[in-house]
């Protein structure tokens, strides 16, 4: 058992101190990259919101239908000064010795109908005067409905402004995600081109210590002297901080690649080399053509120009009157005592309400015309656009023709450079040449060889950037 816990904790140090190796191509970054990247997520979700926008206006079309009740109880007890005292006209109407003699018939009814006058008053009068506690009952219930009926077109075109929007950010959700994919392709690639440059100079400090050996072997039978040991210490020495920059420079853009991929505690080894990508057959004009047919930005400033044409027909709207319709049903019941079945009432009426401005100090004139205005210049900046995506479409178009000009270029110097070493070596070796001659061609080979990685990189980042620039997906 105790075996146990310690290969278990052995095996948890080790996941802890060695993270878990990620083997990946390009393709499987850029899928990391769409699901992991934090600006893509808040495009996502910037589409979502305006969904929610786009359905929170249209249901204005729709009756508003509200629903409200209550039930009271309320219990009062009044104070004794709050209680004034009851009346009694009936005790003070007539006495025995208001009469003389006895009296007469006519007199009783008169007493009579005084009487029962006295007792109404008193009985009347009684009854407004409050009981010191009280308690009442009551409950309520409400349904009410309002509807617009005409708003001077103002509700239709804010409902069709929210559609646009909501389809602006979806198009704009879409050119996030291709900048994102252009972004791993790109940053694939200068760590792929990071890492070649250091086995470069790894392979380069390799050769240099493998003819710091040959020559101290040469120097000790006396074949050369003692300047050519020298300068083969000091070329090792010179390519040594050489490797550690480059090495520093790969480890820095690798730890930058993890975090664009969300993956900073991972460890990452990316599998596709940097080759010549197969590439379609492009000429300029089809490109022009293409670019201005498929972008996506000119999609959107139509959409722009399109939701600044309805906002002008919006703010027109504020010359127009407002019907609407109002209507609610009411049920209620109060008692003192308990509320009974015959102690409920209800009422209910409909409204169509009207308004119209007529004098606003000009504001509305000044909405409409600043509407205007902001219409103009959305066209304008339209135009803007596709003046911009032909020179981009050109520009890019021509970085990748010198880029492939480039990769032609570099390929047949690193075969001459290759052979110029060989040459140099042999030359050195039957010693009919000096070190110089041997340093200057190991040096021109490295240099090919990084010009060489320098232009894949180049033509296979300017192919994408001008796919990019034609509108088509990544």
């Amino acid at each position: 058992m105790r075996i146990n816990k310690i290969i278990l904790i052995m095996v948890l140090s080790a996941a802890l101190l060695f993270p878990k190796m990620y083997s990946l191509t390009l393709k499987e970054c850029v899928e990391i990259a769409k699901q992991n990247n934090k600006e893509l997520q808040k495009a996502r979700e910037e589409v979502g919101k305006y969904k929610q926008e786009y359905n929170n206006v249209r249901g204005n079309l729709f009756p508003q239908i509200s629903i409200s009740g209550g039930y009271n109880y309320k219990n009062t007890r009044l104070p004794d000064s709050a209680i004034p005292p009851s009346m009694s006209l009936a005790d003070e109407i007539y006495i025995d010795d208001d009469f003389v003699d006895v009296p007469s018939n006519n007199d009783t009814l008169l007493i009579a109908n005084d009487q029962i006058i006295a007792d109404f008053l008193d009985g009347s009068m009684n009854s407004l005067i409050p009981d010191q506690k009280q308690i009442e009952y009551s409950l309520f219930a409400q349904v009410k409905l309002d509807q617009v009926i005409f708003m001077g077109g103002k509700l239709i075109n804010g409902i069709n402004i929210a559609g646009k929007l909501y389809h602006l950010q979806e198009k704009k959700y879409f050119l996030v995600e291709q900048e994102i994919i252009y972004q791993t392709i790109n940053m694939y690639y200068q760590t792929k081109l990071a890492e070649r440059i250091w086995k470069i100079q790894q392979e380069t400090l390799n050769f240099a210590k493998e003819y710091l050996e040959q020559v101290s072997n040469m120097f000790d039978q006396g074949l050369v002297s003692e300047y050519d040991l020298l300068r083969a210490k000091l070329e090792v020495q010179k390519i040594e901080p050489e490797l550690m920059e480059s090495k520093k420079n790969y480890e820095l853009i690798t730890e930058s690649f993890k975090n664009f991929l969300n993956m900073k505690n991972e460890e990452l080894a990316l599998t596709d080399e940097i080759v010549l990508p197969l590439m379609d057959e492009i000429n300029l004009e089809n490109a022009i053509q293409e670019g201005l047919e498929n972008r996506m930005e000119i999609e959107l400033s139509e959409i722009n120009v399109a939701v600044n044409k309805v906002t002008l027909r919006y703010e027109k709207g504020n010359f127009l009157p407002i019907i609407g319709l109002s209507a609610e049903y009411n049920y209620f019941g109060q008692d003192e005592e308990q509320i009974e079945s015959d102690d409920y009432g209800n009422y209910f009426q409909i409204g169509v309400g009207f308004s119209m401005p007529l004098f606003t100090g000009l504001s509305n004139t000044a909405k409409r015309t600043k509407a205007l205005h902001t219409l103009k210049q959305a066209q304008l900046d339209h135009q803007d656009l596709l003046e911009n995506i032909d020179l981009d479409v050109r520009n890019s178009y021509l970085q990748w023709k010198t880029d492939l000009e480039k990769v032609t270029t570099q390929t047949e110097n690193v075969s001459l450079a290759e052979k110029g070493l060989q040459i140099a070596q042999a030359r050195y070796e039957n010693q009919v040449s000096n070190q110089l001659e041997l340093i200057d061609a190991q040096l021109q080979l490295k240099i090919a060889k990084l010009n060489y990685m320098n232009a894949l990189y180049s033509v296979s980042i300017s192919y994408e950037k001008l796919k990019k620039a034609m509108g088509r997906e990544l």
